[in-house]
């Protein structure tokens, strides 16, 4: 078993731990029984080979607490400047991506085209004839074009294009 003053040890786990100090402790008792080997043990705890012998070597050692990183990078300033550099690097690339994709480069590149059949007005009867709304859209000079037409074919198609 783990050395006794182990219990004593305030230990804050983190919460992406894959073994536990209880599990920990049941993996150096295993080990002493001599009946499971490394590779049994990483089976039976499912982490590999070389985290059995972590902590089989720091328990040979009494280390129970965790230990502390001593990676300062995360620390320093220019680490910070190059990680927001990285950032707005990609945020531009983002931003420049998106205006592409909207900002065309001479009128008539796209245009967004739709209809719809306008709904009837109070007081109007079913029997007459819908009106049809024919909407284009230039995405260069962003220039709204609208006509109301009597039906949806293809020669008023070609007539609100015109």
């Amino acid at each position: 078993m783990f050395p006794s003053f182990c219990e004593d040890v305030d230990i804050t786990i983190h919460k992406r731990i894959r073994l536990s100090p209880l599990v920990r402790e049941e993996i150096w008792r295993l080990s002493g029984t001599r009946q499971w080997t490394i590779v049994a043990l990483a089976q039976q705890f499912r982490v590999s080979r070389p985290t059995i012998d972590k902590v089989l070597e720091r328990a040979r050692k009494q280390e129970c607490a965790p230990r502390k990183s001593h990676n300062k990078r995360f620390l320093q300033v220019h680490y910070r400047i190059k990680r927001l550099a990285k950032v707005e690097l990609a945020f531009e690339r983002r931003q420049k991506r998106a205006a592409q994709r909207f900002n065309k480069s001479y009128p008539g590149e796209i245009i967004h085209f739709d209809t719809k059949h306008l709904p009837l007005l109070t007081g109007e009867k079913r029997l007459l004839p819908r009106e049809y709304l024919f909407v284009a859209i230039d995405d260069y000079s962003r220039e709204l074009y609208a006509a109301i037409l009597p039906d949806k074919t293809q020669h008023s198609a070609a007539t609100f294009l015109q």
